[in-house]
C-alpha cells in the first residue's frame, strides 16, 4: 500500500464527508424556514438527492474503471461544489426561473433547491471512486486495511461533520452551507493538485451495467432483504427528519439556528455511538453471542429508540433513546452483512450485498417523502410511533433468521458465521 497516496484519499475523502455531513441535519429545516415549504417539500430534498444517485452510481464506477478515477472524481467533486453554489443562492437564481417552479407548481427558489440535490445525486460517486482508487493502489495483503481507512475517513467526517455545523449554525442557518462549499473546494484542490491516475488507458471497451439479480434467492436471503428494507426505513425516515422533529417538538420555542445546534449535538452523540459500537464493540461481541443474536440485539435497541423517543419526557431522554439507535444500528447491520455473504457462493457474494444496498437505496428515497406526509397529516411525533411499527416488523423477522434450523448458502454448504465488518458500514449510506 502506497502510504502517502493512501493519505491523499483519507483527506479527501474526509474533507468531503465533513462538508456533505454539515448540511444533512440542518437542510430540511433551512428549506422550510427560506422557502416557506410544507414538510413533504422539506423532506423531499434528501429523497431526490438518493434518487438520482440511486440512477447514476453505478455508472460512475463504470465510467472510473473506463476513463480513470482522477477525472470522474474531479467531475464528481465539481458537480457537488456547483450544487451547494446553487443551494446558498438559491433565492436568487429562483428569481430568473420562476416559470419553471410555476410549471412544478412550487417557488423558483425551490425549483433551484431541488435542481441542486439532483445534480450532487448524478455527481455523487466520491466515495465509491476512492474506494476503488485505495483499491488500486493496495495490493491483496493491505487491501482490506486500505479500505478500512476510506471506511474510517467516512466515519470520522460524519461526527466531525454535525460539530462543524453546530458551530457554524451560531453564524447563520446558511453558515453550515457556505462551509461545506468551502470544504468542497478545498476537497477539489486536494484532488487536482495531489492525486495521480492509477487506471491504465487500454483501448474503450464497451460499458455494460451488470444486473444485480442473483439468480437464486433462497428464504433466509429474502428474510434478510425483507428486514434490512423495514429497518432501513425506520433508519432513513429519522435521519432525513430530526431537525424537523426537533423544531417542533424538542425546542418549539427556540430558533432556527439554536435548534440545529441542540440537534446536531444529539446528531454527535448518535454518530458517536456508531464509532464506539463498530470499532470496539462489535468483534467481541460477536465472538461471544454470533451475527445471527446480534441482529436481534441491534432490531430490539432501534425498537426501544423508536418507542422511546415517542415518549420521551425530557431532551436527556431522548438522547438516551437517540445514542441506543446509534448502539443499536452499529451492531445489527454489519452483522446482516456477514450473514448474506455466506448465503451465496464466492461468485455471488457481491450482488448479494448489492440486493442489501439497494434495499436501503430504496429506503432513503420512500423514507423522507413518508416521513414528510406523517409530519403533514399528524405531527413529527408520529414517525416514532410508525417507527415502532416497523422497527417491530424488524424485530419478528430477526427472530425468525435467529430460530431458523440451519442456514446454508446457495451451494448447499453450512455455514459458519464470524464477522468482518464492512468498511464504512453505516455512515457510507448517507454520503456521496
Amino acid at each position: 500500500m502506497d502510504k502517502k497516496r493512501i493519505a491523499i484519499a483519507f483527506l479527501i475523502v474526509l474533507t468531503n464527508t465533513i462538508g456533505a455531513t454539515a448540511i444533512l441535519p440542518m437542510m430540511p429545516l433551512y428549506v422550510e424556514q427560506q422557502f416557506l415549504a410544507a414538510p413533504l417539500q422539506a423532506t423531499l430534498v434528501i429523497a431526490v438527492f438518493y434518487a438520482a444517485q440511486f440512477v447514476a452510481a453505478p455508472w460512475l464506477g463504470k465510467l472510473s474503471d473506463r476513463f480513470g478515477r482522477r477525472p470522474i472524481l474531479i467531475v464528481s467533486q465539481i458537480g457537488t461544489l456547483v450544487s451547494y453554489l446553487m443551494f446558498i443562492f438559491a433565492a436568487q437564481l429562483g428569481r430568473g426561473v420562476g416559470q419553471i417552479g410555476l410549471i412544478l407548481g412550487i417557488g423558483g427558489g425551490l425549483a433551484v433547491v431541488y435542481g441542486a440535490r439532483v445534480l450532487d445525486g448524478l455527481t455523487g460517486g466520491n466515495v465509491s471512486v476512492a474506494e476503488a482508487y485505495a483499491s488500486d493502489i493496495s495490493d491483496d495483503q493491505s487491501r482490506a486495511q486500505a479500505l478500512g481507512l476510506i471506511g474510517g475517513a467516512i466515519g470520522f467526517g460524519h461526527i466531525l461533520g454535525p460539530a462543524f455545523a453546530v458551530i457554524l449554525s451560531g453564524i447563520s442557518l446558511i453558515a453550515p452551507m457556505v462551509g461545506a462549499a468551502v470544504m468542497s473546494g478545498v476537497t477539489l484542490l486536494l484532488t487536482v493538485i495531489f492525486m495521480d491516475e492509477t487506471v491504465s488507458h487500454t483501448a474503450p471497451s464497451k460499458i455494460q451495467v451488470v444486473s444485480p439479480a442473483v439468480s437464486k434467492l433462497n428464504r433466509p436471503v429474502l428474510l434478510i432483504l425483507s428486514m434490512a428494507f423495514v429497518m432501513s426505513l425506520y433508519v432513513a425516515a429519522v435521519l432525513s427528519t430530526f431537525s424537523l422533529y426537533a423544531e417542533r417538538v424538542l425546542f418549539p420555542n427556540d430558533t432556527p439556528d439554536v435548534v440545529i445546534q441542540k440537534a446536531g449535538l444529539m446528531i454527535i452523540a448518535m454518530g458517536l455511538a456508531v464509532a464506539v459500537g463498530q470499532i470496539f464493540l462489535l468483534g467481541p461481541l460477536v465472538r461471544r453471542f454470533g451475527e445471527q443474536v446480534l441482529v436481534v440485539a441491534g432490531s430490539v435497541l432501534l425498537l426501544a429508540s423508536a418507542i422511546g423517543i415517542a415518549s420521551a419526557a425530557s431532551i436527556p431522554a431522548v438522547v438516551i433513546f437517540i445514542t441506543a439507535y446509534g448502539f443499536g444500528y452499529a451492531i445489527c447491520w454489519p452483522s446482516l452483512q456477514s450473514i448474506l455473504t455466506r448465503l451465496g457462493s464466492k461468485e455471488s457474494s457481491g450482488r448479494l450485498l448489492g440486493l442489501l444496498q439497494s434495499a436501503f437505496s430504496l429506503a432513503l428515497i420512500a423514507a423522507p417523502i413518508g416521513a414528510g406526509l406523517l409530519i403533514e397529516a399528524i405531527g413529527a411525533f408520529a414517525i416514532y410511533h410508525v417507527g415502532g411499527l416497523l422497527m417491530g416488523l424488524a424485530t419478528v423477522l430477526a427472530l425468525i433468521i435467529l430460530h431458523l434450523p440451519s442456514l446454508s448458502n446457495q451451494d448447499g454448504r453450512q455455514i459458519k458465521f464470524a464477522t468482518r465488518p464492512q468498511p464504512g458500514g453505516f455512515f457510507s449510506r448517507f454520503h456521496h
